[in-house]
């Protein structure tokens, strides 16, 4: 796939256009610990949570939303009846054989077939906001008042990955996302891209949730699109191309290496496949 054959660039977010290393990572952390604790009244003795979870998590296609990765570590620990959560919580390599038998799109319904539900999935999603966000960034983006955390926006640890505009790339540019529309704006303001249509992004506000392909469908209706290269680093990413059938994926990142059209970054994977000059 080079630029004489793709018609148009398409971006996930996470791990390709900006480092959430250090912000998704924390929110996991402290939101299953805090829950733990707090809500589920516990003992935290360990900080369980590890990033190779995450890494077994990130190449499963149905975990593309990292909110979802602590509610079912959350719920699997809660599952054991044990008071402490170092018992409790599942080793990676159980978390890994978990993930292999579980073949469907829907979070919901294996979590709670499978573990219970000991803390509400809307719970946890509202505990990770409030983390990711803070408290003054909950008020001033979202207009309201958190229910739970009181602490600065874990956003603030990530980083940029690119340091082009989109509109110097030479083919429309479009971002599939998982992350919700108020998620999206802090990213565009970091990356200086504030001016990108909101018809080039499809969210979670958009009701299209990895694996699913009708993120990328809407994006090639809109942009008149039929042939895109889409630039992920999980699994759902390649597994929405992989339902779309049209296009090619082009993996980023450390976690699919088995790919063959993997880079280790965007800049890298644009100047091979011929869309950017080499600095």
């Amino acid at each position: 796939m080079t630029r004489d054959k793709a018609d148009g660039l398409i971006f996930d977010i996470d791990g390709v256009l900006v480092d959430v290393s250090l912000s998704y990572p924390m929110v996991i952390r402290t939101a299953i610990q805090w829950a733990w604790r707090f809500l589920l009244g516990r003992r935290v003795d360990k900080t369980a949570f590890r990033g190779e979870h995450l890494l077994i998590s990130k190449r499963h296609p149905a975990f593309n939303d990292d909110y979802d990765t602590a509610w079912a570590l959350l719920c699997a620990a809660a599952s054991t009846g044990e008071e402490s959560l170092r018992v409790a919580f599942p080793s990676p390599k159980k978390w890994e054989e978990e993930l292999a038998r579980f073949r469907g799109d829907d979070i919901a319904s294996w979590v709670k077939e499978r573990f219970g539900e000991a803390m509400p999935r809307e719970s946890m999603r509202r505990l990770c906001q409030e983390l990711y966000f803070g408290q003054k960034d909950m008020k001033e983006i979202l207009g309201e008042e958190p229910r739970f955390v009181r602490i600065k926006g874990l956003y603030r640890l990530e980083r940029p990955l690119v340091q082009f505009h989109w509109r110097a790339l030479p083919l429309p540019v479009g971002i599939y996302t998982g992350r919700p529309l108020s998620e999206c704006r802090l990213v565009l303001r970091l990356l200086n891209w504030e001016d990108l249509p909101r018809s080039h992004m499809v969210t979670l506000d958009d009701g299209a949730l990895k694996p699913s392909p009708k993120g990328l469908e809407l994006l090639c209706e809109r942009l008149s699109l039929s042939n895109p290269l889409y630039f992920g680093d999980a699994e759902s990413d390649r597994e929405s191309l992989r339902r779309f059938g049209r296009g090619r994926f082009i993996a980023i990142g450390p976690f699919l290496k088995d790919d063959p059209f993997h880079f280790p970054d965007v800049q890298s994977a644009l100047v091979s496949l011929g869309f950017m000059r080499s600095r």
